[in-house]
């Protein structure tokens, strides 16, 4: 099974297609950085900090005195104000503008570009092999079709994982080299006090609850790319799902089978931020629902391939 891993990871890397794709991921990582480097200076005659904040303090204010405002929205501004009084008792600057956490924060958003590649990876690595004609070759080694199909599948899986690490270590020297650690704080409110926010605690949360969407939507690329043989369709029609998921589950909200289609609940971070697709639902219910789907996906992927007649 190793020698299947190694062989499918130096074929992987043998693409120039890649390689263009780590060169991407740094690229969309150093242009931003450096754009928010140059306004950084732009912005340095705003005022102090200080300053900032007894306008913030003055602008939400001014908001919670208009009429027909929502219990959310006066919620909202209320908690603004507070923490931008404790700022100022406690001379906590904040550290949400040009720092190294804030820039890595930034950059998770990147995540959904590491999906895209590994996407395309998935798509592809089965469905090129029956294009080309070299599976009929893979094949005549003494290994079993399940083997090699796993190989493809951990491979698949392992380039998702080094593009994670690229952009997580590459986001860290970038933002460490532009922006420097920080000195100041991020703060919340909890149970209505203020409190220090753990950034880095949040971040590394953001990190794995985006897993969901990275894992369902590659194990559906492979499936979609192992039974069709097309690779331009896996890719197409996960990143369609991708981007219009959430209008699918809207449009069929009004009906209880929403609940149990994986495009609901492959985004996890909703639990983070609070608003869910659906209501009721929990932690422990999406990640059962996606387990599921994760098995039926691997079961018709590995049939599929089990039975398929590599002459046709």
């Amino acid at each position: 099974m190793l020698k299947l891993i190694q062989n499918e990871w130096m074929k992987l890397w043998h693409k120039k297609g890649t390689w263009a794709m780590v060169a991407m991921l740094v690229l969309v990582i150093l242009v931003p950085g450096g754009i928010m480097k140059y306004y950084e200076g732009k912005s340095s005659d705003e005022g102090s900090w200080q300053e900032i904040e007894q306008q913030s303090i003055q602008n939400n204010k001014a908001m919670l005195a208009e009429e027909d405002l929502s219990e959310e929205d006066k919620a909202f501004f209320e908690e603004r104000i507070a923490i931008s009084e404790y700022r100022l008792a406690h001379d906590a600057p904040s550290q949400k503008d040009n720092s190294l956490a804030s820039f890595m924060s930034f950059t998770s958003n990147m995540l959904t570009l590491v999906t895209l590649f590994t996407v395309i990876t998935a798509a592809s690595i089965v469905s090129s092999e029956f294009s080309t004609g070299t599976i009929k070759m893979l094949l005549t080694r003494p290994m079993s079709r399940a083997k090699v199909l796993t190989s493809k599948l951990l491979t698949t899986f392992l380039f998702g994982l080094f593009l994670v690490a690229v952009n997580i270590v590459v986001s860290a020297i970038v933002g460490l080299v532009l922006f420097g650690v920080g000195s100041g704080v991020e703060l919340e409110v909890v149970n209505g006090q203020v409190a220090e926010k753990a950034v880095w605690n949040d971040l590394a949360y953001h990190y794995l609850l985006s897993g969901g969407d990275f894992v369902m939507s590659t194990l559906f690329a492979f499936l979609v790319g192992s039974v069709f043989r097309s690779s331009s369709l896996a890719i197409g029609l996960t990143m369609f799902l991708s981007f219009t998921g959430g209008m699918i589950v809207m449009f069929l909200s009004r009906y209880d089978v929403v609940k149990y289609i994986w495009l609901t609940h492959s985004d996890l971070t909703q639990y983070e931020k609070g608003i869910l697709m659906v209501p009721d639902m929990t932690m422990p219910f999406s990640l059962t629902v996606l387990a599921i789907y994760a098995v039926i996906f691997l079961v018709i992927s590995y049939t599929s391939f089990m039975k398929r007649d590599v002459t046709a």
